[in-house]
C-alpha cells in the first residue's frame, strides 16, 4: 500500500550557506506546484499554507503586536482555505461514489 503522504526532495539548498528562511520557503512552493500543479483544493490549500508561512516569517523577527496580528490573520486565512479544501474533497467523493 502506497504512503499517503509524499516526500519531495531537492538538492538545491544541500550545498553551501543554507538559503534565507523565505527562500526557502519559495522553493518549498515551487517544488510543490511543479510536482502536483495547482488544480486540485489539497494543492491550494497547501500552497496557501506555504504563502502563509512565508509571509509570517518575512516579517520575523520584528515580534510586535502587529506582526502577531498578521500571524494571526495569516493562520485564520490558512484554516479557511484548508477547510474549503476539505470540503470540496468531500464532495468530489461523494460525487464519484454516487456515479459508481
Amino acid at each position: 500500500m502506497e504512503s499517503p503522504v509524499k516526500t519531495i526532495t531537492s538538492t538545491a539548498l544541500a550545498t553551501g550557506t543554507p538559503a534565507p528562511p523565505v527562500d526557502q520557503l519559495n522553493l518549498v512552493r515551487r517544488l510543490v506546484e511543479e510536482q502536483f500543479g495547482s488544480e486540485e483544493p489539497l494543492t491550494r490549500a497547501a500552497l496557501h499554507l506555504i504563502d502563509c508561512a512565508r509571509d509570517v516569517v518575512a516579517q520575523l523577527p520584528a515580534g510586535d503586536l502587529d506582526t502577531a496580528r498578521h500571524a494571526l490573520g495569516s493562520a485564520r486565512a490558512a484554516v479557511i482555505s484548508a477547510t474549503c479544501a476539505v470540503g470540496m474533497v468531500h464532495d468530489m467523493s461523494a460525487s464519484r461514489r454516487e456515479q459508481a
